[in-house]
């Protein structure tokens, strides 16, 4: 009977003790089986606020927007370089057409609106690459008809908040 009440209360602190690891942001130690919280920052552009998920390693660059439903109205993914370069780009796994912005040193160099998602079945090897015309080190992806809406040009300011 002792024993098992020696166990019984081990087992209590074991559970407890990992109950308090997963609540205590354990995600941010890179432990690759539990769930990333998305890094937010708001930005501003033309005065209007845009909620972004901030895309700053490759891992989070490669993923992307892929496999989502949707993109809500005034939010995006921030793409972040270490450097300025002709970064690609392309749609795979997207369902929803994009905007897609392009930025250098927090000013707009390009864009590319209305970008639609691949056609079911679409292989890889199909899919278009999308370049800037000059090398940026951010690349702002924004639902469809935001270009427009917030009336972007380039050499528009971008503020982070």
């Amino acid at each position: 009977m002792k024993k098992f009440l020696i166990q019984t209360i081990l087992l209590i602190i074991v559970i407890g003790a990992a109950i308090v690891f997963f609540q205590s942001g354990s995600s941010s130690l890179g432990i690759p089986f539990l769930p990333q919280q998305p890094v937010l920052r708001e930005l501003t552009i033309n005065e209007k606020k845009i909620q972004v998920e901030i895309a700053d390693t490759q891992e989070k660059r490669s993923k992307g927007l892929g496999g989502r439903e949707r993109l809500g109205e005034n939010k995006g993914m921030l793409f972040i370089f270490p450097k300025a370069d002709k970064y690609p780009f392309w749609m795979k796994g997207l369902k929803f057409p994009l905007d897609f912005i392009y930025i250098r040193e927090d000013k707009v160099i390009d864009f590319l609106p209305n970008i639609q998602p691949p056609s079911a079945g679409a292989t890889d090897e199909s899919l278009p690459i999308y370049l800037p015309r000059e090398e940026v080190d951010k690349v702002l992806e924004v639902p469809s008809g935001t270009i427009e809406k917030l009336n972007i040009k380039i050499g528009d300011r971008i503020q982070s908040n």
